[in-house]
């Protein structure tokens, strides 16, 4: 990695689509040669506006207009183990809400379709809230902004004079 291609912005890495991260976990900065490859899109916030519009006109301009970078980071083995683990309990979670639909289904019970709604959602959150690896705050032509990375991990590179 070189200092010309990879900054901090405050809490943001900023890096240029093409530069190599170092050898490091970015939950924890623990030295590590475990890679997770992480496919990134990213479009303005402002088109979340068109959802109320329509779902489908928002998906096709978010689709036209989106950024993308595939960007590998490192992961330690305990938070790739962590992911592992989340992954399952998501997977749980999602068979669990349609199983409870189905069985509503079968039964003609509204009940167990009624327990499924809130199992989705949970399910839904819980796969957000852990599974997530680093987020894109930006991604233009050449550079990409991520959050979510360690303040130690960051303290490395030098700080952003580009404007954002």
């Amino acid at each position: 990695h070189g200092m010309d291609t990879i900054w901090r912005n405050k809490s943001v890495l900023v890096m240029t689509k093409q530069a190599l991260l170092p050898g490091r976990c970015v939950k924890c900065n623990t030295h590590t040669d475990e890679r997770l490859k992480r496919k990134l899109t990213w479009h303005h916030p402002a088109l979340y506006l068109l959802i109320l519009a329509s779902i489908l006109i928002y998906a096709i301009v978010a689709l036209v207009v989106r950024k993308t970078a595939t960007v590998d980071v490192g992961f330690c083995p305990e938070h790739l183990a962590a992911r592992k683990r989340h992954l399952a309990i998501t997977w749980g979670l999602g068979l669990l809400a349609l199983g409870s639909f189905v069985l509503g289904a079968v039964i003609e019970d509204v009940t167990f379709i009624f327990a499924s709604l809130p199992l989705l959602v949970a399910t839904t959150i819980y796969g957000i809230v852990t599974l997530r690896v680093v987020a894109p705050a930006k991604i233009d032509e050449h550079l990409v902004w991520l959050k979510g990375v360690n303040p130690d991990y960051l303290q490395e590179f030098p700080e952003w004079r580009g404007a954002r």
